[in-house]
């Protein structure tokens, strides 16, 4: 993220700056004219969705532009490291599908040591459901060279509990698993405060 001017020989860091230091209400100021009001209200009952709302167009693309390489420098430093539970995935991938507000399908092939390699997005649905291409997702973990992975999906409307459907592509993936000779490690479900494991639950 940081960089060398090379006229005003000046290093600049999208993150590693002054902003760290700064409060909420200094923060929201730097966003919107509405910083007093969005500050008092901010601490319990006011959301970043009613935050962006506040911002002009041109403000609101650079808030979630920033948003989305926060995810992906937090994704880079928390890939590293071998994963030995639901813990471990669920630790990679919060930041990327927690607070989306649509479903999202995600494959994480595993090295035999559990070593993570490419993460890849398999689809994007819609408020309730995404499609799972089993053939896909066999297809990736051949081209990647992976021995196990795990699957991993989002519900944005909070209940982490599998749907009928949620059981039945686990199953068709565990079975094309098997075929190909691939580990099926874990499907983690994933909501803004929890998750819900398949291995957890004896299911895998």
């Amino acid at each position: 993220m940081k960089r060398i001017d090379k006229d005003k020989g000046i290093q600049l860091s999208l993150f590693d700056n002054d902003y760290r230091e700064r409060t909420d209400k200094e923060l929201i100021a730097e966003l919107t004219k509405h910083s007093d009001q969005v500050a008092e209200e901010w601490e319990w009952n006011y959301s970043m969705e009613r935050l962006y709302n506040r911002l002009t167009p041109h403000r609101r693309r650079i808030a979630i532009a920033a948003v989305e390489l926060y995810k992906r420098r937090e994704m880079g430093r928390k890939r590293s490291g071998r994963i030995r539970s639901s813990q471990d995935i669920d630790r990679i991938m919060r930041p990327i599908v927690a607070d989306l507000e649509t479903e999202e399908f995600w494959l994480l092939p595993l090295t035999q040591c559990g070593g993570t390699m490419k993460l890849i997005r398999i689809s994007a649905g819609s408020i309730d459901q995404t499609p799972a291409d089993v053939r896909v997702i066999m297809r990736r973990l051949v081209e990647v060279g992976a021995t196990q992975f795990a699957v991993i999906h989002n519900h944005p409307g909070g209940n982490c509990l599998p749907s009928r459907e949620d059981d039945r592509i686990t199953e068709r993936i565990k079975d094309a698993a098997q075929i190909f000779g691939f580990r099926m490690l874990d499907h983690l479900i994933i909501t803004w405060g929890t998750y819900y494991s398949y291995m957890d639950e004896g299911r895998l």
